[in-house]
C-alpha cells in the first residue's frame, strides 16, 4: 500500500510539472507558501492529543489560469499526547508518541479573485491528498528480540479540503484532514481516530 501511494504522488508529481514548463515564462505567482498554525484533532482522534503547533513547506505550479497543485509537507508536534494501545504478540501494550506526525502530499488550488482592482486579494479552494505518519516507540521495560522492531509508524492515505483567503503575501487557512490511521494497521485500537482540522497563518513568495 505504502510503495503504490508513493507511485501515485510521483507519477503526478511528473505531470505537473511537465505542465508547469509548458506555461509561459512571463506568468507570475506566488511558488513558496510557508505556513504555521495548529492542529485540532476531533471526534475519537481528540482522546490523543491536544491542540498541537503545526508547520508547512508547500511548493505551487501552474496548471492553468486560475488553477494550480501544490507539492510540499506538513508536520506537527503532538502536544499532551496518551499512550496508545498497540497488539504486541498475544498481550496489549500502551506505545509513547515520539512527538511527531508529518503529512506528504499534494494538493489542488482553485484561486477566486475578490477583487477587481487588486489581482492580489483572492480566496483559494484546496483539495489534498498524500500520506499521513505518526510515529510511536514502544516502552522500554519491553523486552524485543533481535528482529523486533521497537518503533511504530502509523501509516495511512490523508484526504483534505480547506480554503485560504490571500491578501499580498499573507493569508489565513483552515483544512479539514480524514486520515484513517487504524484502516492499514490491525495492530492499533481500533477507536484510534481519524479526523482533525488545520489552521493558522501563511506567508507567500
Amino acid at each position: 500500500m505504502r510503495r503504490c501511494l508513493l507511485l501515485l504522488i510521483l507519477i503526478f508529481s511528473e505531470f505537473a510539472f511537465a505542465q508547469n514548463e509548458s506555461q509561459n515564462s512571463s506568468d507570475e505567482y506566488e511558488r513558496v507558501y510557508v505556513e504555521a498554525g495548529f492542529v485540532q484533532p476531533i471526534g475519537e482522534l481528540s482522546g490523543k492529543f491536544d491542540l498541537s503547533p503545526s508547520f508547512g513547506f508547500w511548493f505551487r505550479n501552474k496548471l492553468n489560469r486560475e488553477d494550480f497543485v501544490d507539492f510540499g509537507f506538513n508536520f506537527f508536534v503532538p502536544k499532551n499526547p496518551v499512550n496508545v494501545n498497540f497488539k504486541y504478540r498475544d498481550s496489549i501494550v500502551q506505545y509513547k508518541s515520539s512527538h511527531f506526525a508529518i503529512n506528504i502530499g499534494t494538493r489542488f488550488a482553485k484561486v477566486i479573485p475578490l477583487s477587481r482592482q487588486k489581482a492580489d486579494f483572492n480566496l483559494e479552494w484546496n483539495s489534498g491528498i498524500g500520506l499521513a505518519l505518526n510515529f510511536y516507540n514502544a516502552p522500554k521495560e519491553l523486552e524485543f528480540g533481535e528482529r523486533e522492531h521497537t518503533k511504530e509508524v502509523l501509516t495511512t492515505f490523508y484526504l483534505s479540503q480547506g480554503i485560504k483567503i490571500n491578501y499580498r503575501n499573507t493569508g489565513l487557512q483552515c483544512h479539514y484532514q480524514w486520515s484513517p490511521y487504524n484502516l492499514f494497521n490491525d495492530q492499533v485500537e481500533k477507536n484510534f481516530g481519524s479526523q482533525s482540522l488545520m489552521f493558522g497563518i501563511v506567508y507567500r513568495q
